[in-house]
């Protein structure tokens, strides 16, 4: 036997290895990245299940992962008619031959994930109630008779605010194609009795049954259980950022820099402006200004200070100082690092809308075409890839999706590209080819379904710009 009190004090290690108890053993397992993640919502119909889903799939997609989801209600939609399926009583329990069909829908949902996953696919959402502890277990031993190592998330969506329970009904109503068929108030009516008819036999998520995320209102809490890996580090603070509020994001590029400001290699070095970059920052505030006020009076709530991302580069932070705000510097929106290309030819300022590929390609036309191989992993000598700046970036989307009023973010055309690619749903892969001509800021407007429209507006003219008074904002 050990004497003295340091093994005490400092922990033994020979113990430490011994403990294996179940939930360590759970926790060993989940830590890893799974080959491949199967992200299964649950929650009575109208608690946002597909709103969260479509976020998260956009999300997964835009740090380069390939995700797809599979809404079950949609291979309902596809087998039965949605005049019949969609309506009250085909949700309910006594209706056996229902039953069985809406089962045999999830499952062909379920066989369809796991072949996805099986063909490279890292995420799967499972858009559907799964209600039931009996269905989940269903769905938990398809998965671990895969034989794939697959792990299961659980999100459960659960909401008891009045307000943002008929919000979603709302959506859900004028939306869906259950509904096509119906007037507003026979839609509201029938899905009030389609989840009366789950409202029987829901049962929530327990801690038995492994990893889970319970959103709460649509993240006005969040309650996590097993949450290791790539879920904690991602996920997880994901889902705690998004809500259903709208706002508006306004992306655009540093003003231009007086030629002075520039060291022999094309970066910055003062926070000097040229007259143009200069005339640029008094109108980008003159359109902040502008269109906050005019969300703010649409949404008739009250006034907010707009929220203000810039990179860390001396023309980034002068470009928003017009706004009157001090600025949030991130390094994280600083531009791609070339490394030791581009030197004399490659000014972080970028005169086109592009970057300059053309250039590129004239002075070094290997590393182009390597480039062009895999744009989203090649990687500049000495310096970063499209794939770093995802990376570096997420903290900063994340803080953007939280933001509850206007956002404006000052950067570069690569780190803009990248952000652009997610607000606009492209592929990562393609985010180097997005123009973002300069003097133009983008306005980004969250959609009740999860996503975005975007509107460009040319600051460039002295006229200023055209603002749509009919374009809603809030």
């Amino acid at each position: 036997m050990t004497t003295g009190g340091d093994a005490y004090y400092n922990g033994s290690a020979e113990i430490g290895s011994k403990i294996q108890s179940d939930r360590q053993l759970l926790r060993e397992q989940l830590t890893p990245n799974a080959s491949g993640l199967i992200v299964a919502m649950v929650g009575l119909p109208a608690r946002g299940k597909s709103f969260i889903s479509r976020k998260v799939e956009r999300f997964l997609k835009w740090t380069g992962n390939r995700t797809q989801t599979f809404n079950v209600g949609k291979y309902r939609r596809d087998a039965v008619d949605p005049e019949r399926s969609g309506k009250s009583d085909f949700f309910d329990k006594s209706n056996r031959d229902a039953v069985v069909q809406r089962r045999e829908m999830a499952m062909a949902a379920l066989a369809d994930a796991i072949k996805f996953l099986d063909d490279g696919g890292k995420f799967a959402i499972f858009d559907a109630t799964n209600s039931t502890v009996e269905r989940r277990k269903l769905i938990a031993d398809k998965v671990t008779n895969a034989g794939r190592k697959y792990s299961i998330l659980w999100v459960e969506a659960v909401c008891d605010d009045e307000e943002v329970v008929m919000f979603n009904m709302l959506t859900k109503v004028r939306y869906s194609p259950d509904f096509q068929q119906m007037t507003e108030e026979q839609a509201m009516q029938d899905l009030k009795q389609r989840i009366a008819n789950y409202e029987e036999i829901y049962e929530t998520v327990q801690d038995s049954e492994g990893a889970f995320i319970k959103l709460f209102n649509l993240s006005s809490k969040v309650m996590a259980n097993h949450c290791y890996g790539r879920v904690a580090k991602s996920i997880l603070p994901y889902l705690m950022a998004i809500h259903i509020g709208s706002r508006p994001i306004w992306l655009t590029r540093a003003g231009a820099g007086a030629p002075e400001s520039k060291g022999s290699d094309g970066s910055d070095r003062t926070s000097s402006l040229s007259k143009q970059g200069q005339q640029f920052a008094q109108r980008l505030a003159n359109f902040v200004k502008t269109r906050a006020g005019c969300y703010w009076e649409r949404s008739r709530k009250p006034e907010e200070a707009t929220q203000v991302f810039t990179s860390t580069m001396p023309r980034a932070v002068s470009s928003a100082l017009c706004v009157d705000l001090q600025p949030d510097q991130q390094s994280a929106l600083n531009p791609i690092d070339k490394g030791v290309l581009g030197v004399g030819w490659w000014d972080v300022e970028c005169e086109d809308d592009v970057p300059p590929w053309n250039e590129m390609k004239k002075r070094h036309p290997d590393l182009f075409q390597e480039f062009e191989v895999d744009p989203l992993n090649w990687q500049f000598p000495g310096g970063e890839r499209y794939v770093d700046m995802v990376k570096r970036l997420e903290s900063v989307l994340i803080d953007v999706e939280m933001c509850t009023h206007p956002v404006l973010i000052v950067s570069h055309i690569t780190t803009l590209q990248v952000l652009l690619s997610y607000f606009k749903g492209l592929p990562l892969e393609e985010a180097w080819k997005l123009s973002l001509p300069k003097d133009v800021v983008v306005e980004v407007s969250p959609t009740e379904g999860g996503g975005f429209l975007t509107q460009d507006y040319n600051l460039a003219s002295s006229g200023g710009y055209v603002v749509d008074a009919e374009r809603p904002l809030a």
